[in-house]
């Protein structure tokens, strides 16, 4: 129950926040606006455990129900990373974006808190002025690279 209520408030907090930016981009640029979706983890990546709940489910939930919302939108293309629970690798996700031309990569993760009852979102958003807060976050979340088959430690 507190899943699905969490879960369908994010999913239009996502929404609302996705078609604001697209139709102020769209008016500018070209005629469609491409969002591409990611859904953190997956496969042998589990992300956050917490009270018997994986992140890469979660995340993928979300992802997709966001997805059915946004392609509703005639002038909107929507492009997912992954649409199953496969573990698709971080170059590969950055890959779909830039072939893809996006107009905006949005990567859902749900972190764990001790807090019994949490409320509200957080949002990152990279810029240079945050150049030491980035590169902390990022080698957090980055820390899945073990799972590429490529991956080696040097």
């Amino acid at each position: 129950m507190f899943l699905s209520r969490l879960s369908n408030t994010l999913i239009l907090f996502i929404i609302v926040l996705l078609l604001s930016v697209s139709f102020s981009f769209a008016q500018s640029n070209s005629d469609t606006f491409v969002v591409v979706l990611d859904a953190g983890h997956g496969g042998e990546d589990p992300g956050n455990r917490g009270n018997g709940y994986y992140e890469k489910d979660i995340a993928l939930k979300i992802v997709l129900q966001v997805g059915e919302q946004l392609e509703k939108y005639e002038n909107l293309k929507v492009i997912y990373t992954r649409k199953t629970d496969v573990f698709i690798p971080l170059h590969e996700r950055a890959e779909i974006a830039n072939k893809s031309k996006a107009d905006l990569f949005v990567s859902i993760h749900c972190n764990g808190v001790a807090n019994s009852a949490p409320s509200g979102t957080e949002t990152f958003v990279l810029g240079l002025h945050r150049n030491e807060d980035n590169l902390k976050i990022a080698m957090k979340e980055n820390s899945v690279i073990k799972f590429e088959d490529d991956y080696e430690i040097k």
